[in-house]
């Protein structure tokens, strides 16, 4: 028997686990289970599938679901999510295993749409206006695709466009999803949460609605140039980030999309496995993968937040919700627990920060930053204590060197006495010669014991230096981190 679970008790695993869900055609309907962590389940009691390609889940815990009578009393649930579907498909391999399950139509179909009858990508007057024309006549996994991808995608989020210029947008579609279910259960608290495009609906219907009492959201792109400027005001007092958690990755140019400007709620930068290789899409020509690279190009024009590289990599299998890792409260696990502990990843990421359209002054880049200089100063002083000790290590054998190769000047002379050229040599005149090399002595022509000190006094003192140089730079790190980590957080990020 499953537990039963109230809102409280939802992790961020949880609300991950159910935007996943929430991609699944066969969950939209009535007293649909969908199973969560730890052996709980959740209970689908409304949803909602529009032309403009909305698609949405109202979920409740089975303690709800059993208090409402399976969900026809509504007015008996205390607690409800309400999950937003992102595009679909999000990535070439979701493409292709869709396409097998509907057929070659609707795969000629879609191109065929696509590549005829998409308006040229500019910011011109028309273009702001939402499009229909684009989807008439088409099949309905088609205009299913367009309006994810082409409208709600590129000409708002991409473009910027404010979404209450377009009535019937699936943002605006979003928001009025929650005020009717809100309505139906108006004894419930109200949650959302979304993937990709369906995370920007989330987050939109919260900032709309004080009665949405918080949000987790995964890979969106941020909304705040999409929102009117009163909205656009308290984001800029901070005051859905309370509210709202917005997880990101580095390797997906889709949720870096409008990271350039005021974060609406508090961001947090999960870790990635993939990071900072990325995913390869080079191998993938398929036409709806060259279609996006072509798209991409143009729209990079229009949006200086856009990295065509990365939002490929997206498409190639960077943007999917199974790369998370939890640890065992069901808390993501972000990058900068990742940076703490690994060195060589905090250079990698600094790099692939310079290689993308990431803006160097961002609250994400010096994060990654900070971390770079304290994992130098870990980096350097082990790397000056290991030379170092080799350093003192071969001069502290030198007494042991200068005794054998006195030893073996006194075997070989032994061994030439009386002979040959050396008839006139004695063993007197041999141990003369190595009373001269033996080290005992403060000073003589082969050996120094004055030296021999310096250089041990000189090592040991080069050492506590470069100690100091790297306790030095691991704490300005340390202090920088600090820094930075209470900007980030007044900026809503972590």
């Amino acid at each position: 028997m499953s537990k039963k679970i109230s809102r409280n008790t939802l992790s961020d695993e949880d609300y991950n686990k159910i935007s996943d869900e929430s991609y699944k055609i066969d969950n939209y309907s009535d007293s649909n289970m969908i199973k969560i962590s730890n052996g709980n389940n959740m209970y689908v009691i409304d949803y909602k599938e529009t032309e403009k390609g909305l698609n949405a889940l109202t979920l409740v815990s089975e303690e709800d679901f059993t208090r409402s009578n399976g969900g026809k009393d509504l007015t008996k649930i205390k607690n409800a999510v309400i999950a937003y579907r992102g595009s679909e498909p999000i990535g070439a391999g979701q493409y292709k295993d869709t396409i097998k399950k509907h057929g070659k139509k609707e795969s000629d179909d879609l191109l065929s749409t696509i590549l005829t009858k998409l308006p040229p990508f500019s910011q011109s007057e028309t273009s702001k206006e939402v499009t229909t024309k684009v989807t008439t006549g088409t099949t309905t996994y088609t205009n299913e695709i367009v309006q994810d991808w082409l409208i709600s995608d590129t000409k708002y989020l991409i473009k910027n466009i404010p979404f209450e210029h377009g009535a019937e947008n699936q943002m605006v579609q979003a928001d009025r999803y929650a005020k009717e279910i809100h309505k139906k259960m108006p004894n419930a608290k109200m949650y959302v949460t979304g993937h990709s495009l369906g995370g920007s609906n989330a987050s939109y219907v919260l900032v709309k609605n004080d009665f949405i009492k918080g949000g987790v959201t995964f890979e969106n792109p941020n909304i705040y140039p999409n929102l009117s400027d009163g909205l656009q005001a308290k984001a800029l007092k901070g005051d859905y980030r309370s509210r709202l958690t917005e997880y990101i990755n580095l390797n997906d140019g889709l949720s870096l999309l409008n990271r350039h400007t005021t974060e609406i709620g508090r961001v947090k930068v999960m870790y990635d496995a993939a990071l900072p290789e990325g995913v390869d899409y080079t191998e993938d020509s398929s036409k709806a993968v060259q279609f996006m690279k072509n798209l991409l190009n143009r729209a990079m024009s229009v949006n200086p937040s856009l990295d065509a590289n990365l939002f490929l990599e997206a498409l190639a299998g960077s943007h999917g919700l199974d790369r998370y890792s939890f640890s065992s409260d069901g808390s993501v696990q972000t990058i900068d627990d990742m940076l703490r502990k690994n060195p060589s990843l905090t250079a990698a990421m600094l790099h692939q920060l310079s290689q993308s359209n990431v803006h160097p002054q961002s609250v994400v880049a010096i994060l990654i930053k900070s971390h770079v200089l304290m994992n130098t100063g870990r980096t350097f002083s082990t790397y000056a204590e290991h030379h170092m000790q080799q350093i003192i290590r071969k001069i502290e054998k030198l007494d042991d060197k200068v005794d054998q190769s006195v030893e073996r000047v006194r075997s070989r002379y032994k061994q030439i006495v009386g002979f040959g050229s050396y008839d006139q040599l004695t063993a007197s005149d041999v141990d003369a010669v190595i009373r001269h090399l033996k080290t005992e002595g403060l000073e003589n022509e082969f050996y120094s014991v004055k030296k021999y000190d310096a250089a041990i006094d000189h090592a040991m003192n080069m050492k506590r230096w470069l100690d100091s140089i790297s306790d030095d730079m691991s704490q300005l790190g340390k202090q920088y981190h600090d820094a930075d980590t209470a900007l980030a957080k007044n900026m809503g990020i972590s």
